[in-house]
């Protein structure tokens, strides 16, 4: 199934949640929409699955139009962010359900039901435990059956919604990889909503990066974040250091301070820098674009995590920088400081 949005405009009052947003997507592509709370992720999600109508706009299935479908019409599965199970049924049962609620011209006989339950208990890797209830099972069980339940339909489209967000960190880890070892065997066309964006980086195929009611760059992970488009991505997605500089026929200055760094094509006038905590190469004083003094640093992993006053700028700037454990980092040290790979954008007005 191939999907396809155009010009999709949704307020509630005078919010707009989606403002004239336009998507394809693939068949059998496994695509995250990631964003703050707010962006209008989940509004979209909602409208494709039939939940909820647009104010405007086109959506379309395998190119022919899908508003005139109702949500049991559009062959969609959804999986909500808690579980949504019936907690009187059994595992099997819950697995069953959509199958048995199938109008009877198209419902399967009570054998070929038992077979596609046991089917996809298989593959969600639980049907040991399908005579239990929910209450009885953990909350990584709980999403597997979840997502066993709307499979059972066979949905052309499968939609989940914030999949992992009640769950523990090390469980959410583990159903990632899961996820996309599903999807690779299942094909699906399948769209997630998040507001993790390490989970939208380690899943999807491609990221659909979203702030207001507006898509903001649409790529692969790795072009979201190596590649960002505009400042909101670059500081949304990886984390960044932020700092208020301007640029002036290519020079690039920092509270009245010259970088040796180059403007990169940005225009003239007020600009933020932005660099990957890890993109801050560290040197001895003197050397490198800026300069500072530790204040404090914390070692865990791999890495130190070090903060810097800024010598330059406006006021106390302090940033924060990863660097590897070779070279110790002690508080008081001054450093030179040279970002390997950095952008500038042009300040919002």
């Amino acid at each position: 199934m191939t999907i396809e949005v155009k010009n999709i405009v949704k307020k509630f009052g005078a919010f707009a949640a989606l403002d004239n947003v336009d998507l394809k997507v693939g068949n059998g592509e496994l695509l995250a929409l990631l964003g703050p709370s707010g962006s209008g992720k989940t509004t979209l999600l909602r409208i494709i699955a039939g939940l909820d109508w647009p104010d405007s706009g086109e959506l379309s299935f395998d190119g022919e139009d899908a508003l005139g479908r109702g949500a049991s019409e559009r062959q969609v599965g959804f999986v909500f962010q808690h579980y949504a199970l019936f907690r009187h049924m059994t595992v099997f049962e819950n697995v069953a359900f959509g199958l048995r609620v199938q109008p009877r011209g198209v419902r399967k006989d009570e054998a070929t039901i038992r077979a596609r339950v046991k089917e996809l208990l298989d593959l969600v890797q639980l049907d040991w435990l399908s005579s239990r209830y929910p209450s009885q099972l953990s909350g990584g069980q709980r999403q597997r059956i979840a997502l066993a339940r709307a499979l059972a339909i066979e949905p052309r489209i499968l939609l989940l919604d914030e999949p992992f967000g009640a769950l523990d960190a090390k469980v959410r880890k583990e159903l990632r990889q899961w996820l996309r070892s599903l999807h690779s065997e299942i094909s699906v066309t399948t769209i997630f909503v998040t507001h993790d964006q390490e989970e939208a980086l380690e899943v999807a195929n491609r990221v659909v990066v979203m702030d207001k009611g507006r898509i903001e760059q649409i790529g692969t992970p790795g072009e979201v974040y190596d590649s960002p488009a505009t400042a909101f991505v670059h500081g949304f997605i990886g984390e960044s250091i932020v700092l208020p500089v301007d640029v002036r026929d290519g020079a690039v200055r920092l509270g009245g301070s010259a970088l040796d760094i180059g403007a990169n094509g940005a225009a003239s006038g007020a600009s933020k820098l932005f660099v990957r905590r890890h993109d801050m190469q560290i040197g001895p004083p003197g050397s490198g674009a800026l300069q500072g003094a530790v204040r404090h640093v914390r070692s865990f992993g791999p890495i130190q995590r070090a903060e810097v006053a800024l010598s330059a700028g406006e006021g106390n700037t302090v940033i924060e920088i990863d660097a590897p454990r070779d070279r110790e980092l002690r508080a008081g040290e001054m450093v030179g400081l040279q970002p390997r790979r950095y952008r500038i954008f042009a300040a919002q007005k």
